[in-house]
């Protein structure tokens, strides 16, 4: 006690510390009810994924693949060797399963490959997190900011709740326009933490919300102007593009700037491997 009396400054450090460390990694919170950490499928408490484009459009081969490079991210291994029949687009189609399947898989970035004659592929995923250690307590972080929103929206409506994630995004976020092709700005991890990423990291991070808070959803590669990932969301039994992509990277004030939940304005998103989703709605929500 008279140590504390005699180091009042320290005293009040430690406290603030405490604190801050209670509010945004240690508060009791209400676990994602969705999440089995007995499931083969379980990453971290973040989502729960049941591997649907895993089980339903890879092949054997492109399974193994799936599962190696799983493995590695997990375990901030950037390199795996594998054989498959010189298939590019299979290469392609096991990255975009990953992504849509386990949004929550922190450390996974962007990919790059290359094989030879026999069809020996080396492949290398980019980290897309810090130092494991750092991964591992942010996970706890996150947790707690999905648990605040989950609160704040457990009253909403449907649409409420939709529109919600949007303002956030677009409240809490900003697209990186510098270092726009890294592999940091991939992960939901920046989202949260850092404050930025581009679309793969809202379309992520919103996926995880959405399921967290309620709402079905998916998360979607393919192309507007460029490569890009967004949401489908369901409303009133149908289905509906979702962009928060658009609430970080064109603020309301600017002329170029459109609702990212109007289906009108997302007439030019063409999506890759569309049987992996279901039809989607061309009129605007109602």
């Amino acid at each position: 006690m008279d140590f504390f009396k005699k180091n009042k400054i320290l005293t009040i450090l430690l406290l603030i510390l405490s604190f801050y460390l209670y509010t945004n990694y240690f508060f009791l919170i209400e676990k994602n009810p969705k999440v089995d950490k007995d499931s083969p499928t379980y990453i971290n408490d973040l989502y729960a994924s049941d591997e649907r484009i895993y089980n339903t459009y890879l092949d054997s081969t492109e399974k193994k693949i799936y599962k190696k490079l799983v493995d590695a991210s997990l375990n901030h291994k950037g390199t795996v060797k594998t054989i498959i029949n010189n298939k590019e687009s299979s290469v392609m189609d096991v990255y975009n399963a990953i992504l849509v399947d386990h949004p929550e898989l922190l450390n996974f970035g962007s990919l790059a490959y290359q094989y030879d004659n026999l069809g020996n592929y080396e492949i290398t995923v980019s980290s897309a997190t810090p130092i494991e250690f750092l991964t591992r307590i942010n996970i706890s972080r996150i947790e707690r900011m999905i648990y605040k929103i989950k609160k704040e929206t457990q009253n909403m409506s449907e649409y409420g709740k939709i529109r919600y994630v949007y303002d956030w995004i677009g409240k809490n976020t900003k697209y990186d326009k510098t270092f726009t092709s890294m592999s940091k700005n991939q992960s939901i991890y920046n989202v949260f933490i850092n404050k930025n990423a581009v679309c793969a990291g809202f379309a992520k991070a919103s996926q995880i919300i959405f399921q967290n808070i309620g709402i079905e959803s998916y998360g979607v590669l393919g192309e507007t102007t460029g490569a890009h990932m967004w949401n489908i969301v369901k409303y009133k039994g149908k289905y509906y593009f979702f962009d928060a992509t658009v609430a970080a990277s064109i603020k309301q004030d600017s002329k170029y700037y459109y609702d990212g939940l109007k289906q009108t304005q997302m007439e030019d998103y063409i999506m890759d491997n569309p049987e992996w989703y279901p039809k989607v709605e061309k009129t605007n929500m109602e």
